[in-house]
């Protein structure tokens, strides 16, 4: 098995319309309405290793998930977070292993895949096991959401969890800028999180015309985007499905990727969590 990173790119069923919070609420419904299996798209991440880790373990495929999708969704709209559901830490998990197998292969059938494979030394491909292990250890995985600063251990979405270990596996900030979602989502249509603020599906959609101009009247949205992945990809290798990149392919972008210092004060998991864990994310080699 060789030592490698893959990312799995999985956009949602159709674009998402960012015009204005009005249309993104719409499409974002009707996909969770149609019960597509990916309503925004997804990131899965996939770490090969010719040698196991402490735990039995050369071959990983997974992402940040919220724990209960459907109470989740449930809980934005009796609470009426509003566009706070992008800054709301919602309780996470980490896809298992065959879960995330299960997912990778629908999406290939469905052709709404496409994979972009990096070759990695034996001790990237090391620390990339040991980036995930910490991820665990201090409790990160049980947190998702978009609001959580990644680098601080706070948590992430499947979207910031793959730009970092996409990052992590080239050895450099090589996520593209256009990759990046960047929106201002007016402070009147954030609701929770101490705001004060109760915002309800009906006065998301009758006021959400227009994003915010700045951060005087708004709050920055800034994230990686499937759907922009997953165009920046077919701009640069069209009709290709699998896609091998190294660092050369980026070779504008000399900033060093961070690791996540996990200071974020989460209480340190049991020896019996990080078993556990581990066993959900093995796949077995292919």
């Amino acid at each position: 098995m060789p030592n490698q990173f893959k990312l799995h790119v999985v956009p949602p069923p159709a674009p998402l319309e960012w015009t204005h919070p009005r249309q993104l609420l719409k499409k974002t419904l009707w996909h969770h309405l149609i019960q597509d299996t990916y309503p925004i798209g997804h990131f899965y991440i996939e770490i090969e290793s010719e040698t196991p880790n402490d735990y039995g373990v050369n071959r990983v495929i997974t992402g940040m998930s919220r724990q209960n999708r459907n109470r989740s969704t449930m809980k934005v709209a009796m609470e009426r977070i509003g566009m706070g559901t992008f800054f709301y830490d919602f309780p996470g998990k980490l896809d298992s292993g065959a879960d995330a197998h299960r997912g990778v292969e629908w999406a290939r059938r469905k052709g709404r895949l496409k994979t972009v494979t990096v070759p990695m030394s034996s001790d990237r491909t090391r620390l990339l096991f040991d980036e995930l292990h910490q991820w665990i250890l201090n409790g990160a995985f049980r947190h998702y959401g978009g609001g959580h600063q990644i680098l601080l251990g706070q948590g992430s979405g499947c979207a910031e969890m793959g730009a970092h270990f996409f990052n992590l596996a080239l050895g450099k900030k090589a996520v593209p800028d256009s990759w990046i979602r960047r929106v201002y989502a007016p402070n009147r249509l954030v609701g929770g999180g101490g705001t004060g603020r109760k915002v309800g599906m009906l006065k998301l959609y009758l006021e959400g015309l227009e994003w915010a101009k700045g951060p005087e009247d708004g709050r920055l949205i800034a994230t990686p985007d499937m759907e922009l992945a997953w165009d920046w990809l077919e701009k640069n290798h069209p009709g290709e499905q699998s896609i091998t990149l190294t660092p050369a392919d980026f070779p504008g972008t000399g900033e060093t990727v961070e690791r996540i210092r996990f200071t974020a004060g989460y209480a340190v998991e049991s020896e019996e969590t990080l078993r556990q864990q581990w066993a959900r994310l093995r796949v077995d080699p292919a």
